[in-house]
């Protein structure tokens, strides 16, 4: 996730990006969401990814949802007036520090993450029943420099 971002040069917090702070925050909020709600966390990592592109890109709404890994996390309602910070994140460390604060491409994130989420949706889709989806690398439709490995 760090590189998707990274070759969006949205993984960086003073150019507006996502910190990998955020970041790390994001992703335990998900699994923990995953967790939460009885469904045994998906082994399969693709299937995780493309959860997360999903959510983050189609379902999450940085100026509604606050975001907080205390406990076994929560998906917070956003008072209007609350902040005028694009993403609210708590920092698990210091509980009034807003690790989203300087997060002002925060909608470029969302759409990238749902950009990637329909690319790799419709590559699935295209797929033949006889394909062997074990073969397929489909990692550098939406993260280019892995292809350049």
């Amino acid at each position: 996730l760090k590189q998707f971002l990274a070759d969006r040069s949205l993984d960086q917090s003073y150019s507006g990006g996502l910190s990998s702070y955020c970041l790390i925050l994001l992703i335990t909020r998900f699994l923990q969401h995953e967790h939460h709600y009885g469904r045994p966390i998906n082994q399969n990592f693709g299937g995780l990814l493309m959860d997360f592109f999903y959510f983050f890109g189609n379902v999450f709404d940085p100026r509604q949802m606050r975001i907080s890994v205390q406990g076994s996390g929560v998906y917070i309602n956003r008072e209007r007036g609350y902040s005028i910070d694009p993403i609210y994140i708590d920092d698990p460390l210091y509980p009034a520090n807003n690790v989203g604060r300087n997060c002002f491409r925060i909608h470029q994130c969302i759409k990238a993450f749902a950009d990637a989420y329909s690319t790799l949706e419709d590559r699935l889709l295209s797929l033949s029943d006889n394909c062997d989806s074990s073969k397929l690398k489909l990692l550098p439709l939406i993260i280019p420099s892995v292809g350049n490995s």
